[in-house]
């Protein structure tokens, strides 16, 4: 393997957004000829004759050059591994065109970087969602309405029982809402002439904007 061949491969990457066809073994022969140069070098008796310094050179570029192409190649390797994460999709040519060992690199960085995101996120949002069905199964209506003061009991099912606890108006809307979250984290779409029953807080905001009418209804 020369090194201008080893050149140009490093330009090739680095003009190009995608990785680039390489021989399977590039980095074995590049290997290779570094054994063969140090081979030659450790039998020079005087590295100040020219051809000891032109072996050291040599044996430099060389090393550079295979640093540089799998830099190169790294980078966008590590950027595909990312890529995948968020859109879930990998081009299939892309990975063909990767060497044995870079794919096991690949899918190794994929690897962890699932499992850390799981770690970091999925594992946090597991445990919430499986307190709140806990918490859920565990909490019965009747069981809701003894913690709640008297006449603020409506029978709303909840994930929380503060949510089993707020009052309702009964109340008619004087004109178009944009959809809003109750107390009661319900969503609520409302336009003109509705009656409907609002938590007791939302209702007070619509009262005091003008924005809906208290009815009473009679016991």
């Amino acid at each position: 393997m020369e090194l201008e061949d080893l050149r140009i491969v490093v330009l090739d990457e680095r003009e190009s957004g995608k990785l680039t066809p390489i021989s399977r073994d590039i980095f074995e022969k590049g290997q290779a000829r570094l054994r063969e140069l140090y081979s030659e070098a450790q039998s020079i008796d005087n590295f100040l004759t020219d051809r000891g310094s032109d072996l050291m050179n040599e044996i430099d570029s060389l090393t550079v050059t295979l640093n540089d192409i799998s830099r190169e190649r790294f980078k966008k390797i590590l950027k595909m591994a990312i890529n995948q994460m968020d859109t879930h999709y990998v081009d299939a040519q892309e990975l063909r065109k990767m060497i044995p060992e870079e794919r096991e690199m690949y899918d190794d960085i994929h690897a962890a970087i699932a499992a850390c995101r799981h770690s970091l996120i999925d594992g946090a949002f597991a445990e919430r969602t499986k307190a709140v069905q806990t918490v859920s199964s565990s909490i019965s209506v009747e069981t809701v309405a003894e913690s709640c003061p008297d006449g603020e009991f409506a029978p709303v099912e909840a994930e929380f029982p503060e949510a089993a606890c707020v009052g309702y108006d009964l109340v008619h809307v004087l004109d178009d809402i944009e959809p809003f979250m109750g107390t009661d984290g319900r969503i609520y779409s409302l336009i003109k002439d509705d009656l409907v029953s609002l938590p007791l807080r939302n209702a007070q905001v619509l009262y005091e904007r003008n924005i809906a009418l208290n009815i009473k209804v009679s016991k």
